[in-house]
């Protein structure tokens, strides 16, 4: 992590904010062929904010990006849409923050690990809120199908931006 001045890393971070909102609509409008999957690239963002600054400005900038798009898109905050969305968001946040720590991981594998999580935790909240365990099992394994995949595409990304210096 690099020490920035209070101005440049709250500019910095309202950047990668105003970026990840952009990006996660614009993922909102591409279909990947099973309802609710999208590529995550706005968990690029994420990891770069927990690469340049640590973990607290990785949860902060996730959960503004939800309740901000969740607000952009004309949804009720604190509807079910967005506890749907605060629970992958967070669970994912957790564990890339787990896994980035181990140092066990590139970033690559930090990405998948948080793909593969968001897509859990979004899955377990739906079970709890319709009362459907069976979620788990037979809608989970197709997100997870997507959700891996995807993960490992926005590490290749998160990995190519930091190769390039700009982290």
């Amino acid at each position: 992590m690099r020490t920035y001045s209070k101005t440049k890393r709250l500019t910095v971070l309202t950047m990668l904010l105003a970026m990840a909102i952009t990006v996660s609509l614009i993922e909102s409008t591409v279909e990947l062929g099973i309802p609710g999957t999208r590529l995550g690239l706005a968990n690029v963002l994420g990891l770069i904010a927990l690469s340049l600054f640590g973990v607290k400005e990785m949860f902060i900038l996730n959960i503004m990006r939800v309740v901000i798009v969740g607000l952009m898109r004309g949804t009720i905050l604190f509807s079910p849409g967005f506890w749907i969305s605060f629970s992958g968001s967070f669970l994912s946040s957790c564990m890339a923050y787990v896994a980035y720590k181990t140092k066990l991981f590139t970033d690559i594998g930090v990405s998948s690990i948080s793909s593969a999580f968001h897509n859990i935790g979004q899955v377990m909240f739906v079970a709890f809120l319709t009362d459907a365990p069976m979620l788990l099992f037979t809608y989970l394994p197709f997100m997870l199908l997507l959700g891996i995949p995807t993960g490992l595409v926005s590490g290749y990304v998160l990995f190519s931006i930091k190769q390039k210096g700009i982290t």
